[in-house]
């Protein structure tokens, strides 16, 4: 195998994942900040909109995010009566969050203002290409997981 066919792009990798990356911080603080959460509130709450119940185990793994500071994102939430923790009945060691009506409500809406944004970037692609984009976006996903095992 030839030692160069996969070394030949790896400033332009660097280079894309970096403006990448700084491209998701813009979104974070344009359309996340705005409704006064940080990114971990944020995708705390969307993902109990998609998954309603969910234990904080569960929901450290999902988000790849270590228990501890789940522990704290998820009290700030509480506090502001967008989440409600219960014990398990069956394990009372055992703590499930779920959003409450209000969490539910905020969490429609901001919701739908990401969706909105990501259907921007969508509607920005050329024609016929997002499955290609997103196919290339998953090998991209997988070549990091599997250089860091350790993260996701």
């Amino acid at each position: 195998m030839d030692e160069n066919k996969h070394y030949c792009c790896i400033k332009e990798v660097g280079d894309t994942v970096q403006h990448l990356v700084r491209m998701m911080q813009l979104f974070e603080r344009d359309q996340i900040k705005p409704h006064g959460f940080t990114t971990s509130q944020a995708y705390v709450l969307t993902q109990l909109l998609k998954t309603p119940s969910l234990t904080m185990n569960e929901l450290s793994e999902k988000l790849n995010a270590r228990t501890s500071t789940m522990t704290r994102v998820v009290g700030t939430l509480v506090r502001d009566g967008l989440i409600q923790r219960n014990r398990d009945e069956t394990d009372r060691r055992v703590v499930v969050v779920e959003l409450t009506e209000r969490g539910i409500e905020t969490s429609k809406v901001l919701e739908a203002d990401i969706r909105a944004y990501y259907r921007k970037i969508v509607d920005h692609l050329p024609e016929g290409q997002a499955r290609e984009v997103l196919q290339s976006a998953a090998l991209l996903v997988e070549a990091f997981e599997r250089a860091n095992p350790n993260c996701c």
